[in-house]
Formats: C-alpha cells, structure tokens, sequence
C-alpha cells in the first residue's frame, strides 16, 4: 500500500497551449517573458533537440540486442560470462512465448544501399512512395529474387543485380490514374519525377551470425547486418497487411474496446527475434518473441468539435456534464493578474490548455470544397491570440488574408470564408481554430480525425481502469491470444520467409526451468513458512524490530473540515485504534497523539504544514517526530506540498492517509500503515533467517547493497532526471538508507557530481553502523538499456569504487546486476504442478534456458504472486562479477530478499534495492526548489490545486546545470534529528 497519490502528477507532457495567430496565419509564437531565477541556458531542449539514431540503436528499438552490441572498442570490458547453471529447487516444465526458428541457410545475402533524388528533406514517406510504385515493382522483377526494404536506406535480395548498381526513373503523375492507393496518388510537392539509385554495398553470409552464437566471433557490423536483415525479413509480410508500430502489429479489422468514451483500444500482436540459448543444445540459437499487446488510440473519423468534448468530460468529475455549448464557453480565454507586475493579463483557460494533447493529430477536412480530396492536414495546434479577449480566437475572430475573384486581397474571418465561399454557416464557430503546420486554417466541426492515431498520453483514471480490464488476462487466455497471433502471423506461408529459407516452429517453447524453496519468514515472536502460496498473514505477529525510539510527539491532523474530510472524532478514534495496532504489532508509544482539524481557510498547505508542526510540538513539549495528514481527496500537488515542507523545512517523517480509509478505520489498512510507519521510524518488519545459524543468511564477510534508479519526466517536459541511491544498513539487508539527487535532463547513467551528492554520507554511515568497511558490493541497477551496460561499469561503478578509496573503505569486490522488467518474456505453466490458482507461475519460479543469451549470466525469475493478469518475470543480468558468487547463492539471496519487503506481505517482484530507488527517486520530485506560486495554476474546490503547465513551472531556456535538490536539513533542527531522517526509510 502506498501513500503516494497516483493523480495528475507534474510530469505530464509539456506545451503550449496553442499557437498564436492575429490577422494572418503562421504569426509568431507567444514567449513568457518571465525571468527564469536560473542560469543562463544552453538553447538546447534535451527532450525534443536529441541527435539522430545510429543503426544500431534504431535496430535495438525492434531487437532486444545482446549487450556487447554495444561496445564501442575491442578494449572494453568483457561481461561476465555464465559460470554454471542452477543446480538447486525442484526441476518443472515451463512454457515460454517463444517461437523457435528452426532453420536459417547459410547462404548469402546481397544488401543494397537505395536513394531517391530529389528529397531534400531526407522523406522516408517519398521512399516508400517510390519503392511502391509499379514501375519499381517491375523493374526489380526483371532482375529476379526476393526484395526487402525498410522504407528508408537499405534493401536486400536473394539475387545479385547486373554491375552492382541500376537506376530507375519514376513518373508519379503518370501513375495517377493507376495508383491503387492514396499515398500514391497523392501529390507530393511540385516535383512529379524522381530517380531511385541502388547501389550494392555488401553481402551479408548468415554463417557469420551462427558463429556469434557460438562464442566464435566477437560482436561487430557484419553481426549487426545480419540480425537487421532477419528483422526486416521477419517484419516484411505482416506490415504490407496491418498497420505497424514499433514492434507491434495491428489488424484494423479486429474488434476493439472502448476507453472511457473518448479512445479506442485495438489487440495487437507484438514480435521480436530473440538471440537463445538453444545454440549451445543443437538448437539455430534464434527465436521469435511472440505477446499479445493492447494499445490506446485515438478515435477514427471522429469530428473534432466532439472530440474535444468527449476528452474533456473524461478527465475532471466537474466537466462530465459539460455540452457543446458549456465547452464552446469554457474554451474561451480568461483574464488573469500578474502577481508581479499587478497587470492583468490574457491567458488561455484550463480546457484550452488540457486540448493542447490534440497537436499532431492527423485529420481530413469533410465539405463540399474538399469531397473528393481526402488530403491529411497535421494540427498544429489551436490558435491563441490575447488580442481577441475573452471572447477566444473563435472562428469569427480569426482572420486571414484570402486572394479576391479581382486579384485583389482582403482580410476575411474563417466564419465568413465558409459562408461566402462554400454557403456554409458553422454552427459552433466559438470553438478554437485549427492550425496547421502551414498555416492552414479550419474549424473544428469540419475535421474528421484518420484512423489508426496512437494515444501518446497518460491516461486518466477511467481509461486506465478500462485497460486494465482489457488488458489484464491470465495466463489461459493470454496463451490463446498468443497463438491466435501466430495463426494470424502465418509463418508457413509467409513469402518473404520461404524465399529466403527461414522457418518457424508455430508452437511454443517448452523449457527447462527449477522451482526456488520459498524461504521462511522470521517476526520477533515467531516464524512463518509461506510456502508456495506466496502469503502470510499479519494478524498476532510483531515486527522484528520496532521503531527506533518511542513514540512520544506524534499527531493526527485533518485537513479540511467536517464535510469533506472526517469528524474530530472520526480523527480521534482512528488514532486511538492505530495506537492499539500499532502496539500490537510491536510499536512502541509512550503518550497518545495530538488529533487537531485545520481547515483550509487556515492557508496554504506550508501554513497547515507549518500550524501542524508547532501545534504537535507544543502539545507534546518535544520535536515532533511523526506527522499523520488526513486529506479529503488524492491530489499528486497536494503531497508533494506536504513531503517537502516535512522532509526539507522540518526534517521529520510523515505520512499521508485518505479521510475515506479513516473513517472506515479498518484494522488492516491499519496494519499496512503501521509497517510503513515502523519503517519510517527505524523499524524492521520481517527478515528471512538463516536456517542453520545465527549468522546472516546470504553472506558470511561484510557486505553491502546498493540500488539504483533514474526517474525522467515526461517527453516534452523540462523537468530534471532524479538519481535515487539505497544501500543496506544492517547484515542481513533489511534497512535501506537513501539518498537523492538531480542528474541532469534525460541522463540515465548517474553523473560523478550526482554520485558524489548521494553515496559518501551513507558508505560513512554504513561503516559507523557495522564497524568494518565492505568488502564486497552488490550493485543492482534499474531502467537501464544494454546500450547502457558500459557506462554502468566505466562510470557509475568507477565513481563508486573511487569514493570508497577516498573514504578509506578500500577497494571491495563488485557484482553489478541490471534488474529489467520491460520485457515480454511470459511464463505460461504447462501443467497445474507448476501454476497458482489463477494459472500463473508459483513464486520462485526460475528460467535460465531457451530464452537466455547463449554465453552471458542471465536469468528470469518470478518472485511474486500476481494478483490478477499474466505475472511479468524480472530479468536479472549480471554484467560484472568480481567476487565470483555461484548461481546457486546468487539466485537463492536475490530471491530470498523478495521476501524483506517492508510494507508487504507478500514476496515483491523486483528486489527490494531497486524496488526502493524507485519509489525514492519519484519521491525525489516533491524536493524540487520550485516556489508553490510557480506550481500551481488555480484551485477547483477548496484545498484541490490544478498544476501549471511544465512550460510555465520551467520557463526559458535549460540551464547549464539541473538545479540541486533542497536538503533534508535546516539549521534551526537539532543534528540527530537531521541526522535520523537521513539515514531512515523516509520515502517508503
């Protein structure tokens, strides 16, 4: 259970609100003029300026490549190299959606190097225009063999062409009335006639691959050209007949869902070849991922004018009600004062801001101008001028210049373009104006949206609920999916595949894989032995170590009032009945808490945070060491107002409960708060004992954890990147201290400035701890991509092992882990032996076969107990191993530990390190030095703040430098106090 809200948090995609237009269309776009209180920037955007792709990263965004496909010198580091297998657990059968390729020749493949002239601007759509064509089509029969294009720079054929190169000229006009399909059809620019030159470039020997599999040959271009072609041979077939993103596949025929009552969900098929293990058993070492994938969309053919409202009514309770003519009124601007300059200003409404996710969307224009011509326009955006007032840059607002019957030109508004021109009078001409990239302008009511639009944002909390339930199969059904998919795929007689000698075991793999012994699970009054139910119950059990000091200035605090919160009483029974759950699990409290209600006419939530702390204080005659805040609804603004008035301003740990759960008061939510508690205050709740000893279970020389994890904001958004550090604190690892920093703008490996903030004062803490330095690290490193891998080692671990040099620690061992679970690698058990009730795998379940790299130490493990869908297993990659640790131990602690999760009954799915980075470094946000003014837009109903949007939040250009983290310290509190919330799980 958690307290962080899962409402509309601030990293949601950043622009503005609308593009501007006056008396023409294409007038520049608004500035803030605003100081930015930071230094001067660089001029470069990292989330939308990023340099191109190379071929290898765009093939690693359809490949799950190995991660020595990414080593840039002979001379790096090698990874770690599988030194065994796992000899321990009960040996069970697992079906994985794996497809096995059980054949590949050996022969050569001629790769053609293709460009189209003219194409200035490098059109990858022009490519494809002209490689489509029938007089290409000819052409390349004439010179035989199978061709694959990827719609872009690179062909390949079965066949050698004459000379190595050829040139073919093509006429679109003259293929016009030809053309069977639109994208031909189409004009493109002025120029009709192009020229395509391919040219042959290499011969790709499919041998080579075989050898990589093998352990023969090291990763290079050739590995590399080989896998491409493979892809693009695999892909070939079904992207002429569905439509195709990324890895997935979408039949437009088949039957959809609904999300909310604005967007569609369409199933789709995903696919992806796979390097395999089967290599080293007389297997090819090839195999095809095969998923069933759901993916939201934007509605096809929709207008609109319905469209905005729709999307409207679905994201706030207050809008649900709203009708064309409630929207066309809220969608106009609004006049607000500058609290600098005292000025008033015209600024674009809340609904016209939340409307800015329709740029980029893809539409047709429907009236009688444009029958017959179903050309695409791109929106723009939608026009904002403040010289239009309140009223909005509506359709009679919005004039351009248009060209007379005389020659003559004169300034008409949209309205009247339509009425005159086409005898059409709009009947919602207050709705915003559309913009196009070109400056083309058109009323809602007219545009109809194109089929087949991804949704690229968050989704609100309806959608998601309905995704879920869409979304959410359990293993039978997701295996029937799955193999529907690959009925559809029909490899067999896929053209490109026969051609060039592929083919593919339609069913699916079978692996060897082992059954982890479930650990016991130790309380200070007893054990527990969850077995494979993956279960305990809390009730009667004490924690195994209770907070660190007694409770004795703690307190409750209402905010709101009656009506919409809880009663005085509610508050006050809710504490006493804590009080008793919390003592009964091992709490130790020596005076009853403070229960107070502040309202919110009392102020901001820093007056209420600010009221709360001096009124626990006073009453108690002592710091306040724990705050409760009771508030009435989830609001993501509201608690990170409260985390950073506690955490920075007062040094104190809180936590923040909903008033609906305290006044049901129900004793195992209180439970699950009271571990959560304890954890914050020093406690331990559980730990898994070593059954021969009393030693710790996992290793027998000092040793310590470390995780890590990077969190982004949203694209477009110029938030900085947030570094969270963990690290164990006690023998057997189940006290993680953590600490957090910013770490640039989209920079995934940790900077040394940022590992400088974040590891010194916890490696010195862990010493004063334990007594001892380390001598040997485990690292466990999330989010990060094989790309990645060598940075992890030549920087981050580099950086640590000079920290631990600098602080005397000396120079311990490293096995570095990347933990990953954005894979689609399912478990799907092949009998009951091995599955849960629901038919997902037991806890513990362990593959290291089939879909593992042939020479690298991988494995997938199942943890945890899913509670509905198909469980996800956690890909653990151990990329560097210094101290030689065996499968066995490794395997068993990494599984083991899943079972220490602190405010859990249940084993978690990640390993508690990386788990807790996670949740420390999104907590990371609320430390932001970001003044409340300069995040909050307005109020919706009394103690509701909407947020800014990122643009106003980060105005200007990106600094130099991502702007530090307010410190959890204050001079005016005392240092253990400081020193105490530092070192605890403050973030869980």
């Amino acid at each position: 259970m958690s307290d962080r809200p899962p409402g509309s948090r601030r990293g949601s995609v950043s622009s503005k609100a609308g593009s501007q237009c006056g008396s023409r269309s294409g007038s520049p776009t608004r500035s803030s003029g605003k100081p930015s209180g930071f230094q001067k920037g660089t001029g470069v955007d990292p989330a939308r300026d990023r340099r191109p792709l190379t071929a290898l990263e765009l093939l690693g965004k359809r490949v799950d490549l190995p991660a020595d496909a990414f080593k840039k010198g002979k001379d790096e580091t090698r990874f770690a190299a599988r030194p065994g297998y796992n000899t321990e657990g009960k040996p069970i059968k697992m079906q994985l959606n794996l497809f096995p390729v059980i054949n590949w020749p050996d022969t050569e493949v001629y790769q053609y190097d293709i460009s189209v002239h003219p194409n200035l601007r490098d059109s990858h759509a022009l490519v494809k225009k002209v490689w489509n064509t029938k007089t290409v089509t000819e052409a390349l029969a004439k010179q035989g063999g199978t061709w694959l294009c990827d719609g872009h720079k690179l062909a390949w054929s079965s066949k050698k062409i004459d000379r190595n190169e050829t040139r073919i000229t093509v006429d679109l006009d003259s293929l016009k009335e030809k053309a069977q399909h639109e994208d031909i059809a189409k004009k493109v620019a002025r120029q009709s006639v192009y020229y395509l030159i391919i040219r042959q470039t290499s011969v790709i020997r499919l041998a080579y691959l075989k050898a990589y599999l093998q352990g023969k040959v090291s990763w290079d271009s050739h590995v590399l050209e080989c896998i491409n072609f493979f892809d693009h041979c695999l892909r070939q077939y079904p992207s002429e007949q569905w439509v195709t993103i990324k890895r997935n596949f979408y039949d437009p025929e088949f039957p959809g869902g609904h999300l909310g009552n604005d967007l569609v969900t369409n199933q789709g098929v995903y696919v992806a070849p796979r390097l395999s293990e089967t290599i080293n058993r007389g297997g090819t070492g090839l195999a095809i991922n095969v998923d069933r994938c759901q993916t939201a969309f934007w509605p096809g053919g929709r207008s609109l004018d319905r469209l905005a409202l729709e999307i409207c009514q679905g994201q706030k309770d207050e809008w649900k009600n709203w009708d064309q003519p409630k929207l066309q009124f809220n969608l106009r601007h609004k006049e607000e004062q500058d609290r600098t300059t005292g000025k008033w200003k015209i600024v674009p409404s809340e609904a016209f801001a939340f409307l800015r996710r329709m740029t980029k969307l893809k539409f047709t224009v429907n009236h009688r101008g444009k029958e017959g011509r179903p050309r695409i326009y791109t929106i723009k955006g939608l026009v904002f001028n403040a010289e239009h007032g309140t009223d909005g840059s509506n359709s009679k607002n919005v004039t351009f210049e248009k060209k007379m019957e005389d020659g003559t030109k004169q300034m008409v508004s949209v309205f009247d373009h339509y009425l005159k021109q086409w005898g059409f009078t709009l009947q919602y001409w207050r709705l915003p104006i559309i913009e196009t990239p070109h400056g083309h302008l058109f009323p809602m009511e007219l545009c109809n949206t194109v089929q087949h639009q991804r949704y690229h944002f968050k989704l609100n909390p309806k959608q998601t609920s309905d995704m879920i339930k869409l979304a959410a199969t359990r293993p039978p059904k997701r295996s029937a999916d799955i193999q529907e998919g690959v009925k559809y795929l029909n490899w067999p007689q896929d053209p490109y595949l026969k051609a060039f000698g592929i083919k593919i075991n339609p069913t699916m793999m079978v692996s060897d894989a082992r059954l982890l012994t479930s650990p016991e699970v130790a309380f200070a009054n007893g054990k527990v032995t969850p077995g494979v139910s993956g279960r305990w119950d809390l009730r009667g059990k004490k924690f195994l170590e209770p907070n660190a000091f007694p409770l004795k200035s703690w307190s409750f605090i209402c905010c709101g009032d009656d009506s919409t919160t809880c009663s005085q009483n509610d508050l006050e029974q809710f504490a006493h009945q804590f009080s008793l759950a919390y003592r009964n699990h091992g709490g130790k409290i020596d005076r009853p808490a403070f229960c107070e209600t502040i309202p919110f006419s009392y102020g901001d939530f820093a007056k209420i945070c600010e009221k709360a702390y001096n009124d626990t204080g006073s009453f108690a005659k002592d710091y306040p060491q724990l705050i409760f805040f009771v508030l009435p609804t989830k609001n993501q603004l509201v608690y990170e107002r409260i985390k950073k008035n506690m955490d920075c301003r007062f040094n104190i740990v809180s936590q923040c409960l909903q008033g609906g759960h305290v006044r049901k008061a129900n004793p195992q939510y209180m439970s699950n708060v009271a571990m959560k508690v304890n954890s914050k205050l020093g406690g331990v709740t559980c730990k898994v004992p070593n059954p021969k000893s009393n030693s710790p279970p996992f290793w027998s020389r000092p040793t310590l954890m470390i995780g890590v994890d990077v969190s982004h904001a949203a694209p477009g958004s110029q938030q900085p990147s947030m570094a969270a550090l963990t690290m164990s604190m006690d023998r057997n690892a189940t006290r993680f201290a953590a600490a957090c920093q910013t770490n640039g703008w989209r920079t995934e490996t940790v900077m040394a400035t940022t590992m400088h903030s974040m590891l010194p004062k916890l490696a010195k803490h862990w010493v004063s701890v334990n007594g001892t330095t380390p001598q040997h690290v485990y690292y466990l490193r999330d989010g990060v991509s094989e790309g990645q891998f060598q940075n992890i080692i030549d920087e981050e671990v580099s950086e640590m092992r000079r920290i631990f040099r600098e602080q005397g620690g000396g120079n311990p061992k490293f096995t570095v882990i990347i933990a990953t679970k954005r894979h689609h690698v399912r478990f799907l058990p092949k009998d009951k032996l091995s599955a849960d009730r629901n038919g997902n795998p037991l806890p513990g379940t362990l593959v290291e076969r089939d879909v593992t790299h042939p020479q690298h130490f991988d494995f997938y493990l199942c943890s945890h107990v899913a509670i509905q869908g198909t469980a996800r297993p956690v890909h653990y990659q151990v990329i560097l191993d210094e101290a030689g640790v065996k499968p066995n131990d490794l395997m068993k602690m990494i599984y083991q530990q899943c079972y220490q999760y602190c405010r859990s009954t249940t084993p978690v799915s990640l390993h508690p390190a990386v788990y807790y980075a996670h949740l420390a470094s999104n907590r990371a946000r609320s430390h932001e030095s970001v003044a409340a003014d300069n995040l909050i837009m307005a109020y919706g109903k009394p103690g509701f703040p909407y947020v800014k949007d990122n643009s106003d939040i980060y105005p200007g250009d990106v600094p130099l430098q991502s702007p530090p983290l307010l410190p959890m310290e204050n001079s005016k509190t005392p240092a253990h106090i400081v020193r105490f919330i530092n070192t605890t799980m403050w973030y869980v």
